[in-house]
């Protein structure tokens, strides 16, 4: 399984609540088309913007994705939001460990020590990753700004400082 991860946030003077309800709108649509694919979608609000999480079956599906987002009854709710942005930048992720649980509300970004191997901090993310609606996300070929590494979790995981974690906590739209 696949996420597309999508950041932005709504321009300088942008009607908030008509943003929000945009992105709503336009995810509850994409949902009703079911693209080929398609797993499922949601848009997270964090203290400095937002993140539309988009669940793939595979990388042949972001390209049905990519039309069906901008075309059919979910071309006008697209629009708009896109209007009202000011900013945006995209990251792929590959669920790597635990289950995509689009309902999990807390976020920790954090890269892999130097050094240490991919097979190390698998073994140490694993007991963690196995909890129930926690799952470990990697940033696939580098597309996508840093850290590498994404864990989701139903309640707060506390990582070692050797990870530099960024915890957040995130609400769905």
């Amino acid at each position: 399984m696949l996420a597309y991860v999508f950041s932005h946030r709504p321009a300088s003077g942008a009607d908030v609540p008509a943003y929000e309800d945009a992105l709503r709108r336009f995810h509850t649509e994409l949902a009703g088309s079911r693209p080929a694919g398609f797993v499922a979608s949601t848009t997270y609000g964090f203290a400095d913007g937002y993140s539309d999480w988009y669940l793939v079956e595979n990388s042949a599906a972001l390209d049905v994705l990519n039309e069906a987002a901008v075309s059919g009854t979910r071309a006008a709710s697209h629009d708009l939001a896109a209007r009202m942005a000011a900013w945006g930048s995209g990251k792929l992720l590959s669920l790597a460990q635990g289950e995509a649980d689009l309902s999990a509300l807390h976020q920790t970004d954090f890269a892999k020590p130097a050094g240490m191997a991919y097979a190390e901090l698998y073994a140490m993310i694993e007991p963690l990753a196995a909890r129930t609606g926690a799952a470990l996300w990697r940033r696939m070929m580098v597309l996508g700004p840093p850290p590498e590494f994404c864990l989701v979790s139903r309640a707060p995981i506390e990582l070692p400082a050797e990870f530099a974690p960024t915890a957040r906590e995130r609400r769905q739209i």
